[in-house]
């Protein structure tokens, strides 16, 4: 290997990428290549090395008392705690044939300490290093789609006219102006008339074009702050089915108006097109088509370094609208307007971002009733696993009756969950509790809500008993810090769920529902557990982080499996992470096990049977 391809492959390498030039090309020569043989000990237990060790092409595995603790693949790095503490307790052993580079350990300390950048980096936190991650994974593709902000795209500037101009005269100034929406100025209020509402009102509803241009235009602006990501511009726009975003400078006052097309320029995500699909379906056939392109879009997005929580939000716009407009489809008006679509669980928590079991309800108004409903429920089912949602195993949807009854039927069914809190009663008592109202009346699933918090009291031994599943799994890491693995069909793997990402959902929703927080999304429930000092300010951070990074690793092994035509599932395997990725998980495992002591002491667990 040539000094220059030794330069490429180390420069490659976090933290080295970090590294002056000069500095990279004292390394450089400084460096040694040796070769171990399978079994061949690089570094023996309680010996100091002389050098740090980058992997070129090998394996390498860390013991701790005969125990596996890590793993060390190509570009991996080992050990630079060892050179700095001048200490080292645990054996790095070649697994098969190993070739390293050998940095020595004077030249290895001189540039760390001449290097502040290069230093922070074997001292940082996990949010910092799950951000050097994050770099490392996406590098240019973050900074041209994550970083962009809404100044950078074209901003249509405003161009007001007064709400008694007629409609001719406005299009006129379209027209003239060549923009797409106007600012309607109406005493104090400022709405927006777009081409749209044009085509609507005059073409359809027969308005004349002499009519004062006010009556036709929308009141409710919907905006965003100049300085905010393009993400965010986006994300607001599917939510709210617009196509035009009005844009604040930074003292509040009306900057333009950011159009649709001229923020796609910006993406490639199509996910503009799906809502356009899903709103513009008119059979079911067509709604399909649109939740098809899904994973693809989720694909896009994971692979351009988009954080997972956007995603997730992004992902959960689409598959609320694409559950709202199935529901108006096949559910005639007299249902739509006597009853409430629900999804829970991972869903009402805008979590799911593969599609993984149905969770669904409907509550209906009391003596409202629909002959049938059955009928049309199994359809909503089947239709739905035809889509790709599974069926729940334990039947939680709308096509059970026990999931589908009168507004009086729900609430008594709270009354029992809550006065006889028996395992399977808090379970589904913990389903509902992250229900978010989807189509239909919507006030019935507040009402609902509304009369579990008036049933909920001080009662430590309810809470205690709701909050215990959070101990239900394993933290699957051992006391010398190695991944506690599958030996059964999932051999070498380890199950994220149950390992880390259910126990920080059941925690905070147990703590959300102490203090009857109406949000369902894990993240803004730690948010506002935070402002209530319910959580540690610093602790809530990890406790995010740690969150996302997991959710963020499941979901790599679930594309992989996708790109492969695999089933997916809840299931990682170490092996397959690199150095910096095991460190995180292994992090973000320990985060996990001081928020269940959290949550033991908070609930006095060990205090209650």
């Amino acid at each position: 290997m040539s000094v220059l391809e030794q330069k490429t492959f180390i420069a490659a390498i976090p933290p080295f990428d970090r590294l002056l030039e000069a500095d990279l090309e004292r390394m450089v020569q400084s460096v040694d290549i040796a070769y171990f043989k399978t079994g061949e000990y690089l570094i023996p237990a309680g010996r100091v090395p002389d050098h740090l060790f980058i992997v070129i092409k090998g394996l390498v595995h860390e013991l701790s008392d005969e125990e596996k603790v890590s793993v060390y693949t190509k570009q991996d790095s080992f050990n630079p705690l060892a050179l700095i503490e001048n200490s080292n307790s645990n054996a790095f052993v070649a697994q098969e044939e190993t070739i390293c580079y050998l940095v020595p350990k004077v030249v290895f300390l001189n540039i760390l300490h001449r290097n502040k950048s290069f230093e922070n980096f074997y001292y940082q936190d996990l949010t910092a290093r799950l951000n050097d991650l994050i770099e490392q994974r996406n590098s240019k593709e973050v900074a041209s789609f994550m970083v962009a902000r809404i100044e950078d795209a074209y901003i249509q500037p405003p161009v007001f006219v007064d709400a008694q101009v007629s409609i001719a005269e406005a299009v006129k100034l379209m027209r003239e102006q060549k923009v797409m929406a106007l600012l309607i100025k109406r005493d104090q209020d400022v709405g927006i008339m777009t081409d749209t509402d044009v085509s609507n009102h005059v073409v359809l509803k027969r308005v004349p074009i002499d009519a004062a241009v006010g009556d036709i235009a929308t009141y409710r602006l919907i905006g965003a702050k100049i300085d905010d990501f393009l993400f965010n511009a986006n994300l607001l726009m599917t939510r709210n089915s617009i196509k035009h975003l009005i844009i604040y400078d930074r003292e509040n006052q009306i900057a333009g108006i950011l159009d649709q097309v001229d923020l796609l320029s910006y993406f490639s995500t199509h996910s503009h097109l799906i809502a356009v699909q899903i709103e513009r379906a008119t059979t079911t056939e067509q709604l399909k088509k649109a939740s098809q392109t899904l994973v693809s879009m989720i694909q896009s997005l994971y692979s351009r370094g988009v954080k997972v929580r956007f995603i997730s939000q992004l992902v959960g716009e689409l598959n609320k609208k694409i559950f709202e407009k199935l529901y108006q489809l096949i559910a005639p008006p007299e249902l739509l307007a006597n009853s409430c679509l629900l999804v829970m669980g991972s869903e009402g928590r805008e979590e799911q971002i593969l599609k993984t079991d149905q969770d669904n309800a409907i509550i209906l108004r009391d003596g409202f009733e629909y002959p049938d409903l059955p009928k049309l429920t199994q359809s909503l089912t089947e239709i739905l696993i035809d889509f790709g949602y599974p069926p729940c195993p334990g039947k939680i949807m709308v096509s059970n009756p026990f999931w589908c009854k009168s507004l009086k039927a729900f609430q008594d069914q709270m009354y029992d969950w809550v006065d006889q809190p028996n395992e399977e009663a808090l379970m589904n008592l913990a389903i509902f509790y992250d229900a978010q109202a989807i189509a239909g009346d919507t006030s019935l699933l507040a009402a609902v809500k509304n009369y579990l918090y008036k049933l909920l009291n001080d009662n430590l031994i309810f809470f205690s008993s709701f909050a215990r599943p959070t101990l239900a799994f394993e933290t699957p890491l051992s006391w010398f810090e190695g991944f506690i693995v599958e030996k059964n069909e999932h051999k070498d793997e380890l199950d994220m769920k149950k390992g880390g990402i259910f126990p920080i959902v059941h925690g905070v929703r147990s703590l959300a529902l102490e203090h009857r927080l109406t949000c369902t999304n894990t993240i803004e429930r730690i948010k506002v557990l935070r402002d209530k000092g319910v959580l540690d300010k610093d602790f809530a951070i990890e406790l995010i982080e740690a969150f996302a990074f997991m959710i963020s690793i499941r979901l790599d092994a679930e594309l992989k499996k996708v790109n492969l035509n695999q089933d997916y599932d809840n299931y990682i395997k170490p092996d397959a992470l690199n150095k910096l990725e095991r460190d995180l998980l292994k992090d973000s495992f320990k985060i996990v096990n001081e928020f269940k002591k959290f949550i033991t002491h908070h609930f006095r667990l060990n205090m209650v049977s």
